[in-house]
């Protein structure tokens, strides 16, 4: 699988990474061979997801690759269908291991699953970012405080009641868990990447507020994640364009299901499509398409890329 990922997208696939990636989220991945030869893989990460008010167990679709020796027919029993509809025939629908699924495929890769009839688009992924701060000043009443991975348990169970927040807050929006442990998995046993968890706490009571995740690249500083009530978004993201603002160039960078990012009101912040949709589930029997449209909230950190 590693050698077909690294003829496919160009980048070596560690087994750490792979390992972090499959093995402790209870994914799964299902290849079409040529005799030995692995032509053809569809996978997919256990991912638990909050939906009408019940936490369910849903699967994101990855590592969807062909080898280019393959791709010439798109044609029911190509190597790329007989690898989708197995995966989604044994693993996703009513009854199956995860309920629902979803991913991050591009306009091409989502057109072809459509015309198999695997996929119906229920949203779409834009790109907001924000504008510089006008002035850098400190907040009296709030701080950012920096969790550091030996500190990271001690900060669990205020964790745990952000993410409560969150998902009480959004009744109608489909939610991937933003809980203490996903969020150490996450970001912190990433075998690659390096990312800063920072809690907004009250000066004079201590109370956290809410909790974000950074990706410091050398273009943008990425907000991989916020975590914290919903009526709360739009001033703490206005407190955290400030705070980069104090501590980087780079501009802040946020991913988000264009649904939710519409629904933003920050002067000047400017929203991109990223040409990255959302996908449902039409193949086995499931929630609808009509039932998720425009329901999903996810964002940088729900990726499997980044």
């Amino acid at each position: 699988m590693c050698q077909l990922f690294a003829q496919v997208f160009g980048k070596s696939l560690s087994v750490d990474y792979w390992q972090w990636k499959y093995r402790q989220s209870g994914g799964h991945g299902i290849g079409a061979w040529d005799g030995e030869q692995l032509v053809a893989h569809y996978g997919g990460i256990g991912v638990d997801v909050v939906l009408d008010g019940k936490l369910v167990r849903a699967v994101e679709i990855c590592d969807v690759m062909v080898s280019p020796a393959v791709r010439n027919s798109v044609r029911k029993y190509s190597p790329f269908y007989l690898a989708t509809s197995t995966f989604i025939d044994r693993f996703v629908g009513y009854g199956q291991e995860f309920e629902l699924g979803f991913g991050f495929p591009n306009d091409r890769h989502l057109l072809l699953a459509e015309r198999l009839g695997f996929y119906s688009e229920v949203g779409t992924m834009s790109e907001l970012r924000f504008p510089k701060a006008a002035a850098r000043f400190t907040d009296r009443f709030n701080h950012w405080q920096s969790v550091e991975a030996d500190q990271f348990s001690h900060h669990a169970n205020e964790l745990d009641a952000l993410w409560e927040q969150m998902w009480r807050s959004m009744p109608a929006a489909i939610v991937p868990s933003k809980s203490a442990a996903k969020l150490q998995y996450r970001f912190l046993q990433h075998p690659e990447h390096r990312y800063q968890v920072w809690l907004l706490r009250q000066r004079i009571t201590g109370k956290v507020k809410a909790a974000v995740v950074l990706k410091i690249d050398p273009e943008r500083i990425l907000l991989m994640d916020l975590i914290g009530a919903r009526a709360d978004f739009t001033s703490n993201l206005r407190q955290l364009v400030n705070s980069v603002a104090q501590h980087w160039s780079q501009p802040l960078v946020f991913w988000l299901s264009t649904a939710h990012a519409e629904r933003l009101e920050i002067a000047g912040l400017e929203i991109k499509p990223l040409h990255i949709s959302t996908p449902a589930n039409i193949w086995t029997k499931g929630p609808t398409a009509a039932e998720l449209m425009n329901r999903w909230w996810l964002t940088a950190g729900d990726t499997d890329f980044l």
